[in-house]
């Protein structure tokens, strides 16, 4: 998705600017003793409307006057005289504070933003200029429109082909009965070989590769989810009703069994039973609450445009219900036993509309403030080589042009959770754009989000993925090259194809980001399953480096494949290799779940003779020690998964060989002090027993796979 600044004309008042305001030359905002305090560009920008924030030293004034002035003026002569000269009608802080969050927003100088509303036939560079000659003023920021536009080449739903799907034909080692699980190749893709029909590709595509999914199948055995962690989907209105979501919708309980029409939470927000639209919301100045805010998802213009049923399908990646015999399995879904993570749903875009920068940044601080852990963004302002000069390309730029909203996930990444639960802090999680470029697009690349970018069914960055400096992880994003390559997810009915009603494909970094965000809430799940506790940061940095490398699968290339503007471009693998173009690889759901219970774990190379050097779990002087035994753990009855053999033991190493992929638990016992537990006539040893899980891949990074 791109960023695309549209110009929207505020009705115009009766009154007219003044005619000092008139006769004023049009100030460039790049120049000038104070152009520093304005921030961005008022190329594209909203109209009748600014934002500003004050100076610490101008907040008892701001505070009195709001309230004394009917809000519409600030109480500082200077700013006073210029809202005077331009007919002001409103002065609103951007952000809302209530008892809850009032230490927090004062902490971080939010409660210094205000938006100031004018005659939208003033210049608005003049406006800005004669506000950032003010010494109250701080920051002086214009006004845009973030709007979705889809590229068509990029993010494009398809049609699935259902290959005789019944309710028996559910997924081979997938633990729960859903559907068309079969078809979620992202999710398992070690028997998905018959259902992505790569040979009748119309492109010379690679073969489906067994590894190239999230390796979430072992995960569920440690935890399959928990209702207390909450994921706010920042996106079109997520379908609350839906069959496959309903039972895992964030509740405001205090707002469903409260009264219609009022803030019953008294978080400035009325009725926001399931999350809030925040396009459609209004301000009621009189009691200073934000209403009309019901989540919407099928508003569709007479040309067919608007809604696409994009947050509804990303909601379903991470939290679909699992074991209901519907649809698709959610990354952290629950179990059938309503434990699903919770979908709250942040409601950006609707219809052909998108929400204000202010407005956006306000449904951050929404997310924090209800407890969100995770903030999932399927939107990109796009990259600054395919949108322009006017998108950020670096940190500083995103601070300087979008201040508000990178104040507003400031306050998300440090106020987000809860108090007593497994975070401390939030996770903010951003596909990287779908220009196909080296260079992400922001928010993503700001440095503490976590950028996302895609592969596809045969392990190999999409076609239509950003990467480059920023990217810090990879998922599935689904590749339309491939018949049913695409990401299968649930779907408005409306919006959905007759074939397969309530579940649809679509393919972009917008489905690799919730595959994340979903890892990352079974993660949180397991950790509160176990009572652990760990700060934004901490997390992050396990999320980032749960990983496998990508490298070995940048090999050949595919041609012609079509492109924007009529054009085609191809996909030479080879020239992406070694340059460290795909952050820390792509993202292994097992790996993250046996960092958080502090498991080890030894990754092989499948089909080759491996040795486990056994002192990193045993300790240093482990070579004096007797060896007892090693062997694998199984479930009676049962085969192991990997094909394990086990060698032999000397001086603290193991040898073993693998013939499948997959994963398995090894335990190893060694006696310490003596040779024998048999021999009654000596000190009988020690035994010291020890687990550590293999996972056996067709190939391996460069490391050892510890961390």
């Amino acid at each position: 998705m791109k960023r695309i600044l549209y110009t929207i004309c505020a009705a115009v008042l009766i009154v007219s600017c003044t005619a000092d305001l008139e006769n004023q030359t049009s100030v460039t905002t790049n120049s000038g003793e104070y152009a520093g305090k304005i921030i961005n560009s008022s190329q594209g920008a909203i109209n009748g409307t600014i934002l500003v924030r004050f100076d610490e030293k101008a907040e008892s004034r701001l505070a009195d006057a709001i309230t004394r002035s009917g809000a519409t003026r600030t109480g500082i002569g200077g700013v006073d005289a210029i809202l005077n000269e331009v007919n002001a009608s409103k002065v609103t802080p951007v952000f809302t504070i209530t008892a809850k969050n009032r230490d927090k927003i004062h902490a971080r100088g939010l409660h210094l933003w205000y938006s100031l509303t004018f005659d939208s036939a003033c210049d608005i560079d003049v406006v800005a200029s004669k506000l950032a000659k003010v010494g109250e003023v701080n920051r002086v920021e214009f006004e845009h429109e973030i709007k979705r536009v889809s590229n068509p080449q990029s993010t494009q739903k398809t049609s699935l082909s259902l290959n005789g799907a019944t309710r028996s034909s559910s997924k081979e080692g997938v633990p729960f009965n859903d559907l068309y699980a079969k078809y979620q190749w992202g999710i398992s893709n070690s028997d998905n070989n018959h259902y992505i029909d790569w040979r009748s590709s119309n492109w010379e595509v690679f073969a489906p590769i067994a590894e190239a999914d999230i390796n979430v199948v072992p995960a569920w055995k440690l935890c399959k989810g928990d209702p207390s962690i909450i994921v706010a989907v920042v996106d079109e209105g997520v379908m609350y009703s839906h069959e496959d979501l309903h039972e895992n919708m964030w509740v405001n309980l205090a707002e469903k069994t409260g009264v219609a029409g009022v803030d019953d939470d008294d978080n400035g927000y009325v009725d926001d039973i399931h999350g809030f639209n925040f396009v459609s919301g209004v301000l009621n100045i009189r009691t200073n609450k934000w209403e009309k805010g019901e989540i919407t998802w099928d508003k569709i213009d007479s040309d067919g445009k608007g809604d696409t049923g994009h947050g509804t399908h990303v909601a379903g990646v991470i939290s679909a219900m699992n074991n209901n015999f519907k649809g698709i399995c959610g990354i952290a879904g629950g179990s059938g036993n309503g434990d699903g993570v919770r979908i709250m749903s942040i409601q950006t875009f609707s219809g052909n509309s998108g929400t204000l920068s202010s407005d956006k940044a306000r449904a951050f601080i929404y997310a924090a403030d209800c407890g969100a852990h995770i903030l999932q963004n399927s939107w990109s302002f796009g990259s600054a080589n395919t949108v322009g000069d006017n998108v950020p390309s670096n940190d500083k730029a995103f601070r300087n042009n979008e201040s508000v909203l990178a104040d507003a996930l400031d306050y998300f990444i440090a106020e987000g959770g809860d108090e007593e639960g497994p975070l401390a802090g939030g996770l903010a999680i951003f596909a990287s754009s779908n220009d196909g470029e080296n260079l992400i697009g922001y928010p993503a690349g700001y440095e503490p989000c976590i950028a996302v970018s895609a592969f596809g069914p045969a392990l190999r960055p999409t076609y239509y993925t950003n990467y480059g400096p920023g990217t810090d992880i990879m998922a599935p994003g689904g590749e339309a090259l491939y018949p049913n390559g695409s990401i299968l997810s649930t779907m408005p009915p409306q919006l959905s194809d007759a074939s397969c009603p309530n579940y649809g494909m679509m393919q972009g970094t917008s489905q690799a980001c919730p595959h994340v965000s979903g890892v990352a809430a079974l993660g949180l799940s397991y950790a509160k399953q176990l009572g652990k506790r760990y700060t934004a940061d901490e997390f992050r940095t396990m999320l980032i480096s749960a990983t496998n490398d990508i490298e070995p699968y940048l090999t050949g290339s595919v041609a012609n494949i079509p492109w924007t503007n009529n054009s085609y471009k191809n996909m030479e693998y080879e020239s992406l290799k070694g340059k460290r173009l795909f952050g820390a690889g792509y993202i292994d759901t097992y790996k993250l779940l046996l960092q958080i219970d502090g498991t080890p774990y030894i990754v092989v190379k499948s089909g080759e003779d491996c040795v486990i050097d056994l002192a990193p779990h045993f300790g240093d002087g482990i070579k004096s020690a007797y060896f007892s035994s090693a062997k694998e753990v199984l479930d009676h009855g049962t085969e192991s998964p990997i094909g394990l053999e086990i060698g032999a033991y000397s001086k603290g190493v193991l040898s073993i060989k693998t013939t499948k992929s997959g994963v398995t638990m090894l335990s190893v016992s060694l006696l310490v002090g003596g040779g024998s537990l048999n021999d009654q006539s000596r000190p009988i040893p020690t035994k010291v027993t020890k687990q550590i899980v293999i996972i056996s891949r067709s190939t391996t990074s460069t490391n050892s796979g510890w961390l």
